[in-house]
């Protein structure tokens, strides 16, 4: 081999090697610029969870507030509900004890034919004022023995029926529980 040829195969060894080194960093380059892309990209994309978790967060606060607003809110319902029962009780015992005094008063009321109580009589009296109270209906008193006892209803001067029962359906003063 000649001078020529030696020179010539160096020549283009050196050729394709240079080839091959620019091909290398022309990759290198292209990936770390493909690198740098798929990078930005995750950033954008954290920065968006970012604002999405950040939102999520107030939501969760706000959701928090409203249920600590709501458990006070139910509070103070309970505590409405609970004066309000007790100003039912309250009434309820006031009506009850308008009702015994009216019977002591009324020469009718406190005694059948045989000289009892009335109330020692009507023994369910109790139950029927606790259901009645229970289930918020209108608190009256069963008077109907009374015509048993009496032979009939007494009447007032004006001829009106005096045995406690309401003919026109009104609501007399105590039977209702206010």
């Amino acid at each position: 081999m000649d001078t020529g040829q030696i020179v010539l195969i160096i020549v283009v060894a050196v050729v394709v090697i240079a080839a091959i080194i620019i091909a290398l960093m022309v990759g290198r380059k292209k990936r770390a610029e493909a690198n740098r892309q798929r990078a930005l990209d995750l950033r954008e994309k954290a920065d968006q969870e970012a604002v999405s978790a950040h939102q999520a967060k107030v939501e969760s606060a706000q959701a928090e507030a409203a249920a600590v607003q709501a458990e006070a809110e139910a509070n103070r319902l309970r505590r409405e509900a609970e004066r309000n029962s007790a100003k039912a009780k309250e009434a309820s015992g006031r009506v009850e004890e308008h009702l015994r005094h009216a019977d002591k008063l009324d020469p009718d009321a406190n005694t059948r034919g045989n000289g009892s109580s009335r109330d020692a009589d009507v023994p369910e009296h109790d139950a029927r004022v606790q259901n009645a109270e229970h289930d918020g209906h209108r608190l009256t008193r069963d008077r109907s023995h009374r015509e048993a006892a009496n032979d009939g209803a007494a009447r007032d001067r004006d001829g009106s029926v005096r045995d406690g029962s309401v003919r026109d359906g009104s609501v007399r003063d105590g039977d209702r529980n206010a």
